[in-house]
């Protein structure tokens, strides 16, 4: 099996139309279905239905699917690191965070304007994934809303977030103050599945438990950036830790009688003493400072 097989399958996948794949790629139709019929014939499994009209995956076919978009991804990542490597630069640094990535995004660029020759790798996890994680070493540090009681992950708290009520941009509630949980009881709400976090959605039931409110939670995604975008299309509201990054086409109002907060840490496994580790926790240090400081 050659790289150009993958290249090739995946194309075909995402395409579903020969004609439309081998335009992709910059060949033509025979070149593509001969190359297509010899990685199937390697792995001993069909990939594709397909007849004149038609092309489709199996199920064997989804499966592969998955496993070439992380060999593509493993390909490009070497390439990054090489050419870093080549420049003088091989320090690379990976990162496994909850929530959205938009709310890393000040910290990421100052840690890049700083130190330009490190490669940063982001992976969005679950925070019991992340623990996971940084004992096999897959990550160098976490953002993580859990607890952890192992003696070879280190973690140091970063920033107290209070949960606050989050509208599309023009929602009229958006605009009242002050604000209660009971003005919420008749809004759709937006939320994460439990199984992206079971401390984090049971701590937004719990708000509206203890206010002796049944939400009305009418969809569920599984990660905060979907929730966001949902609530910014006007498909409803939501709960969420504050974050240190406002959005726009949302406005995020602190509630009244909501006291509730959580406080994210980052880990890193103990083991970790590499001068990069040093260099992103400073930043963190200085950058977590200064947002204390203007709020």
């Amino acid at each position: 099996m050659e790289l150009r097989h993958i290249r090739y399958f995946v194309a075909l996948a995402e395409e579903l139309n020969f004609r439309q794949a081998a335009e992709r790629l910059h060949i033509t139709q025979p070149p593509l279905s001969r190359q297509i019929r010899e990685l199937e014939e390697e792995i001993g499994v069909t990939l594709f239905h397909r007849n004149k009209r038609n092309v489709a995956l199996t199920d064997a076919g989804k499966v592969f699917l998955q496993k070439a978009y992380q060999i593509l991804d493993d390909v490009e990542q070497a390439g990054i690191i090489t050419r870093m490597s080549s420049a003088g630069n091989g320090a690379e640094f990976h990162i496994g965070f909850t929530g959205s990535v938009r709310d890393l995004v000040p910290l990421l660029r100052t840690f890049r304007d700083e130190h330009p020759e490190v490669g940063l790798f982001l992976y969005p996890m679950s925070s019991t994934n992340q623990v996971t994680a940084l004992h096999e070493k897959r990550i160098d540090l976490g953002f993580i809303t859990v607890p952890v009681s192992s003696n070879k992950i280190e973690t140091k708290p970063i920033k107290t977030m209070p949960f606050v009520a989050t509208f599309p941009k023009h929602h009229p509630l958006a605009r009242k103050d002050p604000l209660y949980l009971a003005d919420l009881k008749d809004e759709p709400i937006i939320i994460t599945v439990k199984s992206a976090g079971i401390r984090f959605y049971e701590a937004v039931m719990d708000i509206f438990r203890r206010a002796g409110i049944t939400p009305s939670v009418t969809i569920q995604a599984y990660d905060i950036q979907t929730v966001l975008l949902l609530v910014e299309s006007g498909m409803g509201i939501t709960l969420e830790p504050a974050p240190w990054m406002e959005s726009e086409g949302i406005v995020r109002r602190k509630l009244a009688d909501v006291s509730l907060a959580i406080t994210p840490s980052v880990a890193w496994h103990t083991d970790n003493r590499s001068e990069t580790l040093r260099q992103f926790l400073a930043v963190l240090d200085r950058f977590a400072a200064s947002q204390e400081t203007s709020t």
